[in-house]
C-alpha cells in the first residue's frame, strides 16, 4: 500500500525531530496510497495508534501539531460548500469535526524542510578482489576454498547437478539483467539496465527542474527575497526554493508584493521565537489580506498618503506637517504637497 512511500519519506525526515514524531510519520506513509499520496478510512485511526503504540488520539494530535510547527503539515484541512478551508473562531484551520473522517496527505519533498535523500549505489558495492561470476561455475573466490572442499550434504550436488528445488537455475534471467553465464557455463557481462519510457533517469529530471527554475523570474525573485530577509528569518538556497512556491502562492492570493511591508509582516515580533524557518512557513501560509494603501479624504487637496513617512503616525494622513521622512525634518518625497508641487511645476 505505502511501502514505497514509507521509504521516500523515512529517507527525508529531517534528523532532529524525535523518535515520537517520526514513528507517526512514518507509520501515516505506510498506510497512504503510493499514487495519490493520500490516506484515510473509517478505522483509519484505529490502525494508526495499533501501529504508533500510542494510547489514544489526543496523544497522536499533539504529535501531529509539533510535526506541523517544524513544517511537515500531514493533515488535510477540512473544506466547506465555498471549497475554502474552515477555521474555528481562532481563526485555525480545521482538520476534524464530528461526522468527519481524518485525511492525511504526505507532502512532496518541496514543501516541507527534509534532508536531501541519499543515493546508495549498491550495485556498485562489489569487493575488488572477488570475481562475481566465479560461484556460479564453481570457480574459487578469495577466501572461500572451492565448493567441492566445503560441500555440505543440504548443498550436495550444487555444481552441475540439478536439485529439486533449482531445477533449470543456471538458464535463469532475473528481471533487471541478463542471464549471468552462458549455456557452455562461461560468464557474461551484465548488461547496463535501461529506462523504460515513464522513468526519468535522476540526472535528466534534476537538470529539468533547474533549468525550469531559471525560466521563471518569479520564482527566483521569490528565492532571492527569501534568502535576503533579516537574520535570523533569511534561509538558505535549498530552503529559499522550497519555499518560494509556496510564498508566491499566498502573496498572489491575499494581495502581497515582495517588498518591505512583506518583510516587515513576515518577521514581526521576533521576541520568543525559537525556530525562525518554522515560524516563517506557518506564517507564509496563514498570511492575511494585504492592507489597503490610505487615500485622501474627498475634498481634502493633500496627495494620498504613502504610509511610510512620519514614524507612522496616523495624523500625517491628513496634515502635512507629520509627512517627514523618518529620523528626520526634511519633507517626505513621496507624498508632502511640497514635493508634488515641485513636481508639477
Amino acid at each position: 500500500m505505502g511501502y514505497e512511500l514509507r521509504r521516500w519519506l523515512e529517507d527525508r525526515l529531517p534528523q532532529e525531530i524525535s523518535s515520537g514524531e517520526r514513528v507517526v510519520a512514518l507509520a501515516i506513509a505506510d498506510l497512504a496510497w503510493d499514487d495519490s499520496r493520500i490516506a484515510y478510512g473509517r478505522k483509519f485511526m484505529q490502525k494508526l495508534l495499533w501501529k504508533t503504540g500510542f494510547e489514544n488520539e489526543a496523544q497522536v494530535g499533539k504529535v501531529l501539531g509539533k510535526l506541523a510547527a517544524r513544517g511537515i503539515e500531514l493533515r488535510v484541512p477540512i473544506c466547506g460548500a465555498d471549497g475554502k478551508p474552515l477555521r474555528n473562531k481562532r481563526g485555525q484551520l480545521v482538520y476534524a469535526h464530528r461526522g468527519h473522517q481524518r485525511t492525511f496527505r504526505i507532502p512532496f519533498e518541496s514543501e516541507f524542510p527534509g534532508r536531501p535523500a541519499p543515493y546508495w549505489d549498491d550495485q556498485g558495492e562489489q569487493s575488488p578482489d572477488r570475481d562475481p561470476h566465479a560461484w556460479f561455475d564453481g570457480e574459487r573466490s578469495p577466501g572461500r576454498g572451492t565448493f567441492e572442499a566445503e560441500r555440505s550434504p543440504a548443498r550436495e550436488g550444487f555444481k552441475g547437478e540439478r536439485s529439486p528445488g533449482r531445477e533449470g537455475y543456471r538458464a535463469e534471467r532475473s528481471p533487471a539483467r541478463e542471464s549471468m553465464v552462458t549455456q557452455a557455463g562461461d560468464p557474461i557481462p551484465l548488461t547496463t539496465p535501461t529506462f523504460p519510457p515513464t522513468v526519468t533517469p535522476r540526472g535528466t529530471d534534476s537538470a529539468g527542474k533547474a533549468g525550469s527554475e531559471k525560466d521563471d523570474p518569479a520564482l527566483t525573485a521569490a528565492v532571492d527575497f527569501l534568502m535576503n530577509l533579516p537574520a535570523p528569518w533569511c534561509l538558505g538556497r535549498v530552503s529559499a526554493k522550497g519555499m518560494a512556491p509556496l510564498l508566491l502562492e499566498a502573496i498572489a492570493e491575499q494581495g502581497w508584493q515582495l517588498d518591505a511591508d512583506l518583510v516587515a509582516k513576515l518577521t514581526e515580533n521576533p521576541n520568543g521565537v525559537h525556530r525562525p524557518m518554522s515560524v516563517l512557513r506557518i506564517r507564509i501560509s496563514d498570511l492575511p489580506k494585504a492592507p489597503q494603501r490610505t487615500a485622501s479624504k474627498p475634498g481634502s487637496n493633500l496627495p494620498p498618503w504613502c504610509g511610510h513617512c512620519g514614524d507612522g503616525n496616523p495624523a500625517a494622513e491628513f496634515n502635512a506637517k507629520f509627512r517627514l521622512e523618518a529620523g528626520s525634518k526634511k519633507p517626505c518625497p513621496d507624498c508632502h504637497p511640497a514635493h508634488r508641487t515641485a513636481n508639477a511645476a
